[in-house]
């Protein structure tokens, strides 16, 4: 038989700290007893029994320590967690004895984040992810917000609220973009500020990231410009420079008085005759006895055409016909049986698309520009045209990945063709089938793929056989 008795039987700690617990330990029985004394329980991973064998005689006591040693992390969950402790007669294991006690961990907060990348390129957009790691044995919840003052620069944050659990990650992505084009020149450098304030304990986290906006032109480009110009003024200048002697020259040189050339006769149109009918051949006429004997023998001149009075004017240079604009009120994706669509109607820049059951919604709602060389550009009808012109593109930084973005000069980018490449899409039809057809882009060569209902959009190399990337682009 035996006695337990744990002081005190409830216990605070702090995490990294330690927190002591008195076992008393007396034997009732009438002989000689040895007994092991063990901690169970979650927070027995940290608890240390010394010593770990108490030997009584009758009717005696002993004590022993409990020590709690809970480390700084999330493994130590706060709140308060059970345990008990185990003692064991070494003579009579039958009569195992086990006393309940209550371990109090107290909360501390440490929150991390980091950028991805710290620094980011392009000439007009940079998508960085934001990582945030909860060190903290507690659940909160973190705002995340810009606090940059530079004017130059948007940032637009996708996730602005981020729920953490201790000892897990959440990322928050977002795009970087400059307030105006880098046309020429180098490299411009813009620096921005994220901050994560959590919504209990701890200190909000503040970190700084770089985004170096490169020139739309590269600077070889520049060069080579500049060479071909200044090579093309040298020449116009040699040309200008030598041709008037030329033809001063020509002018200066004698004819021979003896030489004899071919007269010639310059005939003027009959101003009653029209156009379209040659003039007849007058009858000759008498020639006047001073004129010089060789006009006797001249041919008879050959009637002339009303057009031999000047040269054909050259054909005029042929303009480009003007795009047609169509709009659908979606476009069905045939393995999915479902719309493309803007994600929770997220009209953003560099928002993701996704294939979503068909509502006939604004965020399913398109418009197909078609121009004259076979390209297409598909511009998302969801907001109105003061919120700004989106069409569905390739994310110029993941070849996988398609988004909206924003055009050059917004419709009158689009009426002028001023589109990039990665923003322009060919339809080939699909063999036997009337509707549908498969999208390709012209700057990746690769084709717009579902990976079915409630998924993201992607691009997949081209295959007229495969379901997933038949699209109907006029869906009723």
């Amino acid at each position: 038989m035996v006695w337990v008795d744990l002081n005190p039987v409830t216990v605070d700690v702090e995490p990294g700290g330690e927190a002591t617990v008195a076992i008393t330990v007396r034997n009732t029985g009438d002989i000689v007893e040895e007994y092991h004394l063990q901690a169970t329980g979650d927070p027995g991973q940290w608890a240390v029994v010394e010593p770990q064998t108490l030997r009584l005689y009758p009717g005696t006591t002993g004590t022993a320590q409990l020590t709690f040693t809970p480390p700084r992390s999330s493994e130590a969950q706060a709140g308060p967690q059970p345990y008990a402790v185990k003692v064991t007669p070494r003579e009579d294991r039958e009569n195992t004895f086990a006393i309940e006690g209550i371990l109090r961990v107290a909360e501390f907060a440490d929150l991390r984040a980091e950028l991805v990348p710290a620094t980011t390129r392009g000439w007009h957009r940079g998508r960085v992810k934001l990582a945030v790691d909860n060190y903290s044995n507690v659940a909160t919840s973190a705002a995340v917000a810009t606090t940059s003052n530079n004017t130059n620069l948007r940032i637009d944050i996708r996730t602005p609220a981020l729920r953490l659990q201790p000892g897990r990650a959440q990322f928050s992505k977002f795009a970087v973009r400059p307030g105006r084009l880098l046309w020429f020149g180098v490299k411009a450098r813009h620096q921005y500020n994220i901050t994560i304030t959590p919504s209990g304990l701890g200190q909000p986290v503040s970190l700084q990231g770089t985004y170096l906006q490169s020139a739309l032109l590269p600077r070889w480009l520049q060069r080579l410009v500049m060479i071909f110009a200044g090579a093309a003024a040298a020449i116009l200048a040699l040309w200008f420079g030598i041709h008037p002697s030329f033809a001063s020259s020509a002018q200066a040189s004698p004819q021979p008085a003896a030489a004899t050339g071919p007269q010639v006769i310059v005939i003027q149109p009959t101003p009653s005759a029209p156009p379209s009918s040659p003039s007849p051949t007058p009858p000759p006429k008498s020639t006047p006895s001073s004129a010089p004997p060789a006009s006797t023998s001249s041919p008879a001149a050959p009637p002339a055409p009303a057009s031999s009075s000047k040269p054909a004017a050259p054909p005029a240079p042929s303009k480009p016909a003007p795009p047609t604009q169509q709009k659908t009120t979606n476009i069905l994706n045939y393995a999915a049986n479902a719309s493309v669509d803007l994600n929770e109607d997220k009209f953003n820049d560099g928002q993701q698309v996704d294939i979503w059951p068909t509502n006939h919604s604004l965020a399913q709602t398109w418009t197909v520009w078609t121009y004259s060389d076979g390209t297409t550009v598909i511009q998302s009808d969801d907001k109105p045209a003061t919120a700004g012109t989106k069409v569905l593109q390739v994310d110029s930084t993941n070849a996988t990945d398609v988004d909206i973005s924003d055009d050059f000069n917004g419709v009158a980018g689009l009426q002028a063709h001023l589109t990039a490449p990665f923003q322009l899409w060919t339809v080939t039809a699909v063999p036997g089938n009337t509707n549908y057809g498969v999208l390709k882009n012209k700057q990746t060569g690769t084709c717009l793929a579902g990976k079915g209902n409630q998924q993201w959009l992607s691009m997949a190399p081209c295959n007229t056989a495969d379901q997933s990337q038949w699209f109907w682009l006029f869906a009723v």
